[in-house]
């Protein structure tokens, strides 16, 4: 470019960069000249002054004795596609000089290539860093990707071991939306087309009548509930459900209800199991004394006269001792379940059968029952107890001794002194000869070989 104008210096500087690339004679204060000739930049075309010497932009800051004073400059602003100049071409001389029409044509010509040099460099850099950007957001996509299924697949996991899942109701439409999780615990096959109704179909009718009642109170006071429900799935598995709800608002309006279901089938039956074994003999599998008494109370002060206390029934087994102590403990757990099966059989499911003692049963009559019927029952009972028992090939017989309470008015009767009334009743039975039934009142019957008298 030097030899084409003819000049010992020619540069480019660029807007808001303090590099400035030159070539040519290094004794021109070349600096000095192109920092006070950012006027350039303001100037709608070229920029020649033929003498600095007498221009007063050049007067501020003139070279040092050392250097080479520039006498002639000429300067073009430099565009590259933009509204504002990116830089400027400057040619620059020690002695003043003009240049000619076509060499002005021709710097103008170069600040054109010289600008398009630069656009193309800075839509490199741009296109450069468009794509390192553009790749580091498809990395942090592809991590966000792996981190999403990473936790779809943790989500999933915990679910199938919590055996949970979510769901929703448009209250619009009441469409459902399952998760696969509950697609599971209802045994329907996973995105299967369901509807409100034929899942309702599935609820214990219990369940279903207390659900509704609590789903539309949720919805008119835009709240939750929790239930636990029993369903019937389309296997016939029955199942208990932990049901969660709430409900989604919009200006005030519900729109949509949500929640949970979680299979807690197995958590019943534990809590079921050990309610059993608190509640119930292990071996006869008949309620035991502090269930038993429970009840009893219950029946004294808190039922109504159709569960009121008709009667309490002790029965002690005789002859019971002799056999645990010669044939040993399973002889004697085989006498006491068969005991408590007969006593099943006699009394039937309206009366309450525990094992209160260690050969010691009690049953617990309730409701409007005549005192004929209960000594008929005692009788059953008394008869069926005096069967031989079978025992690894061996016969065992026991008898037993009754006690029985009636008390005329339950609700004036206490707990213990009803029990101590029908004890008292056994052991005078056991005192008169055994296998007989005694009622705690003047009465008294005789039951030997399975008959009354």
């Amino acid at each position: 470019m030097r030899k084409t104008f003819d000049v010992p210096m020619a540069a480019i500087s660029l807007a808001g960069h303090p590099a400035i690339w030159s070539t040519g004679a290094g004794e021109l204060d070349a600096c000095a000249i192109i920092e006070d000739c950012a006027c350039v930049l303001d100037a709608p075309g070229p920029l020649i002054i033929s003498d600095t010497a007498g221009d007063p932009r050049f007067m501020r800051k003139r070279p040092g004795p050392e250097t080479c004073a520039v006498r002639f400059y000429a300067g073009i602003p430099i565009t590259s596609g933009e509204d504002t100049p990116s830089g400027t071409l400057s040619l620059m001389g020690a002695a003043p000089r003009r240049l000619t029409a076509e060499e002005e044509r021709a710097l103008q010509g170069m600040a054109g290539i010289a600008g398009a040099v630069i656009g193309r460099v800075r839509d490199a850099q741009v296109i450069e860093t468009l794509r390192r950007d553009l790749d580091a957001q498809t990395c942090l996509a592809a991590q966000h990707h792996d981190s999403v299924l990473r936790y779809k697949k943790m989500y999933e996991r915990s679910s199938a071991l919590a055996r949970i899942g979510t769901w929703e109701c448009d209250l619009t439409t009441e469409q459902l939306t399952w998760t696969d999780g509950v697609y599971d615990i209802f045994e329907l096959p996973r995105g299967s087309a369901i509807t409100r109704q034929m899942i309702l179909d599935l609820y214990f009718e219990e369940s279903r009548k207390e659900m509704e009642r609590l789903r539309s109170r949720a919805i008119a006071e835009c709240s939750g509930f929790a239930m636990d429900i029993r369903i019937r799935t389309p296997k016939g598995n029955k199942r208990w459900v932990r049901l969660s709800v709430d409900v989604e608002a919009e200006e005030g309006r519900p729109v949509r209800i949500f929640g949970t279901k979680q299979d807690v089938t197995q958590e019943k039956e534990l809590l079921d199991r050990m309610r059993r074994l608190a509640q119930h003999d292990p071996l006869t599998g008949l309620v035991n004394r502090s269930m038993f008494e429970e009840q009893l109370l219950e029946s004294l002060v808190r039922a109504p006269a159709a569960r009121a206390l008709a009667a309490l029934v002790l029965i002690d087994l005789d002859g019971f001792k002799a056999i645990n102590d010669t044939f040993g403990h399973a002889a004697g757990d085989a006498c006491l379940k068969a005991t408590a099966k007969r006593l099943r059989g006699a009394f039937g499911k309206s009366c309450l059968i525990g094992r209160v003692g260690g050969d010691e049963f009690a049953v617990l009559c309730r409701g409007l029952k005549n005192r004929a019927g209960i000594e008929d029952a005692v009788r059953r009972a008394v008869a069926e107890i005096r069967k031989p028992i079978a025992w690894e090939g061996q016969e065992f017989d026991v008898g037993a001794s009754v006690g029985i309470c009636m008390p005329t008015d339950p609700g004036a009767s206490n707990l213990t002194q009803v029990f101590a009334d029908a004890d008292a009743a056994m052991y005078a039975a056991k005192k008169a000869g055994r296998n007989r039934c005694e009622i705690a009142a003047p009465v008294t019957c005789e039951i030997v070989s399975g008959a009354a008298t």
